[in-house]
């Protein structure tokens, strides 16, 4: 994350078939969040919305 905005960064692969990578992404998290739980929930609820 970033120490200054204290901003976490989401990332995520997403792979079909084990082995054709189909996309990837690295971004900074919109929002400030209060612990790494948090953070981690708002990127696994944006790795899913991808897949979707």
């Amino acid at each position: 994350g970033c120490l200054d905005s204290r901003k976490s960064t989401s990332g995520g692969i997403q792979f079909l078939g084990g082995d054709k990578l189909v996309s990837w992404s690295s971004k900074k998290q919109d929002c400030t969040l209060m612990s790494s739980a948090e953070a981690e929930y708002v990127s696994l609820s944006a790795c899913c919305a991808q897949v979707l």
